[in-house]
């Protein structure tokens, strides 16, 4: 009776031991998540981030002087590294804005690289917005800001009735933090995370760029 009871135990663990994957462990951290994780917390191959930024620029933005796209590139990966946000991330920020021109000035009097308004400047450290390295250091300084912003919500849930938006995964605080850096925190969060067209739009633009940036041939 034993031996009825044991080997039945032993066929059944053999098979668990053995069966393929569900996939389970992929479900937990999938590609996409992954990379959002990337995004907001940096990467680790500077020299690798410099070239695909250099080569996305110079294939896609012939317009823009090698000089400053080598500056700007190496800025990103400077002030991208100081502030814990992927640099090939703000450098899609950055295409999505102005298109590598570190003289543009929007409608709205956006200035610079990042587009940058000059109520940001003192908290960005901003003298010159039209200074490659000053726009890129605030560029990167806010996406940091944004992020924070979102993660808290995610810490500590949402901060008052004002605040009611909870991001459900890192994606999606990342696509937060982008809406965000396009309208305000604040009106984000009174929006109940809810994008409109042309925020959505804003959005998806800059994921497709990061992408594009992320499969540039060295």
């Amino acid at each position: 009776m034993v031996s009825l009871v044991y080997i039945p135990v032993i066929a059944v663990f053999t098979l668990f031991l053995f069966a393929p994957s569900t996939g389970s462990e992929e479900m937990k951290t999938s590609p996409t998540e992954q990379k959002a994780t990337v995004i907001q917390n940096g990467s680790q191959n500077a020299a690798s981030d410099y070239r695909a930024i250099l080569s996305f620029i110079k294939n896609k933005y012939r317009q823009i002087k090698e000089e400053d796209a080598k500056n700007i590139s190496k800025y990103l990966v400077e002030y991208g590294k100081k502030n814990k946000v992927d640099p090939k991330f703000a450098a899609a920020v950055i295409a999505r804005e102005s298109s590598f021109n570190k003289e543009a000035v929007s409608k709205t009097g956006a200035k610079g690289l990042g587009q940058i308004k000059d109520f940001n400047f003192d908290m960005l450290s901003i003298k010159d917005p039209f200074s490659i390295q000053e726009n890129v250091s605030g560029l990167t300084q806010y996406l940091r800001k944004m992020l924070d912003k979102w993660q808290s919500q995610i810490d500590n849930g949402p901060q008052s009735v004002n605040h009611p938006v909870q991001p459900a995964s890192q994606l999606e605080k990342v696509r937060l933090s982008l809406a965000s850096y396009y309208k305000g925190f604040t009106a984000v969060n009174k929006d109940g995370g809810t994008f409109d067209e042309k925020t959505k739009g804003y959005v998806d633009d800059i994921l497709v760029y990061y992408d594009e940036i992320m499969n540039q041939k060295l």
